[in-house]
C-alpha cells in the first residue's frame, strides 16, 4: 500500500515524535500546512486502517504510533517507482539518478562508496562460503 502526499506528511510528524494525539500532529502542520483538526483526524483515521498507525486510548485522546518505519516505506516505494519507471532494473534507475544535474560531486562520490561497500560484501560472502 502506498502513502499519498498528504498521508506522508502526517507520517512524517508521527515519525519525528514516535507517538502523537491528533492535536499533537495538527500542531505539527501548522507551519507548513495547517489543516483543521477534522481533517488531520480523517487521515489518521484512514493512515490506521490502512496499517500504518495503530492507536490507543489515554484518558480522551488516542495517541498514534507508527506501525511501520519511514525507512520500510521509503523502500517499498522505490521498488514501486523502480517497476514502474525503469522496468524492475535498478541499473536503469541508478543510471538515470546519476546522469540527474541534481547531484553534486559529494553524492556521486557517497553512491560509489555505499556501491563499493555492497560490493566487498557481496564478494566476501561469496568468497566466504
Amino acid at each position: 500500500m502506498r502513502l499519498t502526499p498528504l498521508e506522508a506528511i502526517i507520517m512524517d510528524c508521527v515519525w519525528g515524535v514516535s507517538q502523537a494525539t491528533v492535536r499533537q500532529v495538527q500542531e505539527c502542520l501548522k507551519t507548513t500546512r495547517p489543516m483543521a483538526y477534522n481533517t488531520v483526524l480523517t487521515m489518521m483515521g484512514i493512515l490506521r486502517e490502512k496499517g500504518f498507525l495503530r492507536s490507543r486510548r489515554e484518558g480522551r485522546a488516542d495517541v498514534y504510533q507508527p506501525c511501520v518505519t519511514r525507512e520500510q516505506v521509503g523502500r517499498r516505494s522505490l521498488r514501486e517507482l523502480c517497476d514502474r519507471f525503469f522496468a524492475g532494473s535498478a541499473g536503469g534507475l541508478v543510471s538515470e539518478l546519476l546522469d540527474s544535474e541534481h547531484l553534486s560531486v559529494d553524492e556521486i562520490r557517497a553512491i560509489r562508496r555505499e556501491v563499493n561497500r555492497k560490493l566487498r560484501d557481496k564478494d566476501g560472502r561469496v568468497g566466504g562460503a
